[in-house]
């Protein structure tokens, strides 16, 4: 089967294995960097939350060889896994209280993510986009994030500036940032030393080492970061949860970093992770990232 038909097999044999409670519907979902992702949307009757499992990584497994049989039975495990157990209330969501201590901030491509920024409040910084989440967590549905939208603006009856003020300050609070040497993190993952102190690499995230790119935002983390190593630096964006920091006198010139960037972008980050292919520069007397 091509693709298009193996989604439609797909929820046909969904909905049968459901029965008639449960309405299956195939769903487009818009990702960072204008991934798109296709899957199964399952609303059971009278409940408030309708699960979505995306099918592309099962499509590949399809033309690998696995049978339809197994496919399904592989979705509905997961199905099963991710509905929520217990009734989750929304109606929280409503009051801008109940959420104003949920929302931080991630940075994004704002090339890549031109459409989804049509409707969604940001502010730019360099080439890239500030945006707003609400980071959700319930026994019902475990941990999500919904992206701030200008329509929740309207329904809370707030400005942008108010919503980006409260989620600038909420992101230092919640995900504090964490800056370790490149070696250091190395020897987490392999127990091995790889870089020498002659070529003093850092890695800036957060210490959930999620969406931890963003605290470049900060003046306060850049001068820190300037003042622990004596003098100005760049800052490449190795993705959207981390950037790498190098000293001025790193051994490599700015082209040189770009184009390994835009490489390790293009082998190595996955599309939905990417942040950018520039290479930003810290002048620490100016307090500016450039």
């Amino acid at each position: 089967m091509n693709y298009e038909d193996f989604i439609c097999s797909l929820r046909t044999r969904m909905k049968e294995e459901l029965g008639r409670s449960a309405q299956v519907t195939i769903t487009s979902v818009m990702k960072n960097n204008g991934v798109r992702k296709d899957g199964l949307t399952i609303q059971q009757e009278g409940a408030q939350i309708a699960p979505t499992v995306y099918v592309d990584e099962f499509y590949r497994e399809y033309c690998r060889g696995t049978t339809m049989p197994e496919i399904l039975e592989q979705l509905l495990k997961v199905y099963r896994k991710n509905v929520p157990k217990e009734i989750f209330d929304a109606s929280f969501f409503r009051d801008f209280e109940s959420v104003r201590g949920l929302l931080t901030c991630r940075l994004i491509n704002r090339e890549k993510n031109a459409e989804l920024l049509r409707t969604v409040p940001y502010q730019k910084f360099l080439d890239l986009a500030l945006v707003v989440f609400c980071n959700v967590e319930h026994d019902a549905i475990g941990k999500g994030a919904i992206l701030i939208h200008e329509s929740h603006l309207r329904m809370w009856d707030i400005t942008k500036n108010e919503l980006f003020v409260i989620a600038r300050e909420n992101t230092r609070v919640t995900s504090p940032e964490e800056l370790i040497s490149m070696g250091e993190l190395l020897r987490e993952m392999t127990g091995e030393e790889l870089i020498t102190e002659e070529s003093p690499m850092y890695v800036l995230s957060n210490q959930q080492r999620m969406y931890g790119a963003v605290h470049i935002i900060f003046d306060q983390v850049l001068q820190k970061i300037a003042e622990e190593l004596k003098g100005d630096f760049w800052v490449l964006p190795s993705s959207i949860h981390e950037c790498i920091v190098l000293p001025e006198d790193f051994r490599m010139t700015r082209e040189e970093l770009e184009r390994m960037v835009h490489e390790v972008n293009t082998y190595e980050v996955e599309e939905e992770d990417i942040l950018s292919d520039r290479v930003y520069y810290y002048n620490r007397r100016l307090h500016r990232l450039s």
